[in-house]
């Protein structure tokens, strides 16, 4: 059983749907199956999500957004609202974060989740109590660790 409050980047759920037999996502399926107990999703990740797969892959859109709405089912969403733009605001003045990951931070935070797993954020920092995993570059054990499994 998962003991930590997770939440994914959009990169995580593109590499699971876009290539899921290459190392990366074959790594983010597990990611995604592992976290599943504790996992909370942005909204601006589902919808990084199927933008990311239009662009690269337009005969996939309906797919992806079909796959987007499932895991909006399965998994909270948490919603950008005024206080989350807020936050996001504020990590972009302070912490040059691009205004996407920004919201997606700062939504996943104020959802609860402790760790954050993105490639596009340096792998360990800690701000505002949560901890950014780069899901690619960690060990089985790492992933893990972070998940508390």
């Amino acid at each position: 059983m998962i003991g930590v409050r997770v939440s994914l980047d959009s990169n995580v759920l593109v590499y699971a749907a876009l290539e899921p037999a290459s190392i990366k996502g074959v790594r983010a399926r597990e990611l995604i199956q592992l976290a599943t107990p504790n996992l909370v999703l942005a909204m601006q990740a589902l919808l990084e999500f199927v933008a990311v797969l239009r662009r690269r892959a337009p005969a996939l859109t309906s797919k992806a957004i079909a796959q987007a709405e499932a895991w909006a089912e399965a998994f909270e969403v948490a919603p950008t609202t005024p206080e989350v733009a807020k936050a996001a605001y504020a990590l972009v003045a302070r912490h040059n974060f691009q205004v996407w990951d920004a919201v997606i931070w700062s939504a996943a935070r104020m959802a609860g989740a402790r760790v954050f797993f993105s490639e596009d954020l340096q792998n360990g920092m800690v701000l505002d109590g949560v901890g950014v995993v780069d899901p690619f570059a960690a060990s089985e054990a790492e992933l893990r660790a972070a998940l508390g499994v």
